[in-house]
């Protein structure tokens, strides 16, 4: 087996050992879905693991058609006998559709595996309209007509959809490049709009926090228009994402954070306190356990010292909820994208978080470049206490420390422990 990454401690479920190995899934692609295309690698991308209660693996395929390159995804799931078959059923209409030259799916007889390529979805079953020029047309001309300036049409051979992320039965984040041309199909417009598409309710949320942000003076996109609590159209924010930490971008996301967190939080907003984040810490502790019994000890010594030391209540500010470098555009100044987990809480959640991420991307460099955000926040607005902050950062290095298997790094068990010991170590802080 050439599995891409260990597989968890109470792993019982042989067709999820499987789904990890990448030579037995490149044949079943090649063999079952790939329909005059040439399929020459898969990448692993995500995983949400149930074992005998059904899982799904993500894969990237990079795909070649007539010297044309592609990348898609495929998504793996596993359950017993039945009720794949029954899915496989329900889906039986769709047989006849492809996408970067892959079939819609397959069944693998005897192995409880049911491939899916990209953008079928059992919970976004709009992908598979937002992926299509024609279908998006059909969208902006029922919910943002404004998109077309009077006398242009859009053009389906002119447009450009980029996936920029995805993960399967969760949400898929598209950008569009829309192209409206004049009589003479001359390219007189072009805009460029990104579709949100979730599993879950996050309209309401969305909109709510990005109006107050707006109104802190925040760059963020605006939300044109939602046709349903599960699908978003958002505008552009420009800039170059922060790829790297300099001594100037600090500054800029620091002080455009401090005006985030200077908005007066809609009251509609879900609420992010420290009894909130324990519940949070301890589904984190119970998912480590399973991943590794020896992971979850530790995120459960953590866990009860913070239990025992929850902090003073802060008065709550607008969050970003899921800040990181990721969601940072910067040009004259920092734009922010991606509230989809915005809410009301302590400003050190969000400075928290970036902690997190930071030690989960840059671990050599993660403290001093907490630090030196501190500091330029500290510059625009009061920043937390040291028990304070170290009490969320504890938190989060928990919450985090689920990501590299949930990404099936190679290595994952071993980031996770370091993880955790930076948790430790700001436990201690929390301790002091």
């Amino acid at each position: 087996m050439t599995l891409v990454c260990p597989l968890p401690a109470d792993h019982q479920d042989p067709a999820f050992a499987m789904a990890l190995d990448r030579e037995r899934m490149l044949a079943a692609v090649r063999s079952r879905l790939a329909k005059g295309v040439a399929v020459h690698s898969l990448r692993p991308d995500y995983v949400r693991w149930k074992d005998r209660d059904g899982s799904l693996v993500g894969w990237r395929a990079d795909v070649e058609s007539d010297g044309q390159s592609a990348t898609t995804w495929i998504t793996v799931r596993t359950a017993p006998t039945e009720r794949l078959a029954d899915e496989a059923e329900r889906i039986a209409h769709r047989a006849d559709e492809d996408h970067e030259g892959l079939r819609a799916f397959a069944l693998v007889p005897g192995a409880d595996l049911l491939l899916l390529s990209f953008p079928l979805d059992r919970l976004l079953p709009d992908l598979r309209r937002v992926v299509r020029a024609s279908k998006l047309r059909g969208l902006l001309e029922e919910h943002f007509p404004h998109l077309v300036p009077a006398g242009l049409r859009f053009s389906k051979s002119r447009c450009r959809m980029q996936i920029v992320r995805y993960k399967p039965e969760r949400r898929a984040v598209l950008r569009w490049d829309v192209a409206c041309v004049d009589a003479q199909t001359t390219v007189q417009a072009e805009r460029t709009l990104w579709v949100r598409v979730h599993a879950e309710s996050v309209a309401a949320t969305a909109r709510l926090a990005l109006a107050a942000a707006n109104n802190a003076d925040v760059r963020c996109p605006r939300l044109l228009a939602a046709p349903h609590d599960r699908l978003l159209l958002e505008s552009h924010v420009a800039g170059a994402p922060w790829s790297a930490i300099d001594a100037a971008s600090l500054p800029l996301a620091a002080a455009t954070l401090a005006r985030l967190h200077r908005a007066t939080p809609p009251p509609q907003l879900p609420a992010r306190g420290p009894l909130q984040q324990l519940d949070l810490v301890l589904r984190a502790t119970e998912g480590l356990g399973r991943l590794r019994p020896a992971l979850g000890r530790i995120a459960a010594a953590i866990a009860d010292e913070l239990t025992h030391r929850v902090p003073a209540a802060s008065s709550p500010v607008l969050l970003h909820g899921d800040w990181h470098r990721g969601q940072v555009l910067l040009a004259d100044d920092a734009g922010f994208c991606d509230f989809d987990r915005a809410c009301s809480g302590p400003p050190a959640l969000d400075l928290a978080t970036f902690h997190a991420h930071e030690m989960l991307t840059s671990p050599e460099h993660a403290d001093a470049h907490s630090d030196a955000l501190l500091s330029a926040y500290a510059q625009h607005s009061t920043p937390p206490t040291p028990h304070e902050l170290a009490w969320w950062q504890a938190g989060e290095l928990i919450r985090i420390a689920m990501t590299p298997f949930r990404r099936l790094a190679a290595d994952w068990p071993e980031v996770a422990f370091s993880l955790l010991e930076r948790a430790a170590v700001a436990a201690q802080r929390v301790r002091a």
